[in-house]
């Protein structure tokens, strides 16, 4: 039973730690639902394959720095 309960005090304490990233994560996602049109986001994002992905991943790069 200690077991069981270490384990969960574990997870809650990487819940709390990962939780100031999260909060954050979603500030920047509605931002950016605010003020960037879905549509250009898809005009940009949507088509080709190997561009598309190569954008998004230069985009995506700084965010977890």
């Amino acid at each position: 039973m200690n077991f069981i309960f270490e384990i969960l005090l574990a997870t809650w304490d990487l819940l709390v730690d990962a939780s100031v990233y999260i909060l954050f994560g979603l500030l920047v996602a509605g931002l950016l639902r605010v003020f960037l049109n879905p549509s250009s986001i898809a005009t940009h994002l949507g088509q080709g394959r190997f561009k598309s992905v190569l954008k998004a991943a230069f985009f995506g790069i700084p965010i977890p720095l």
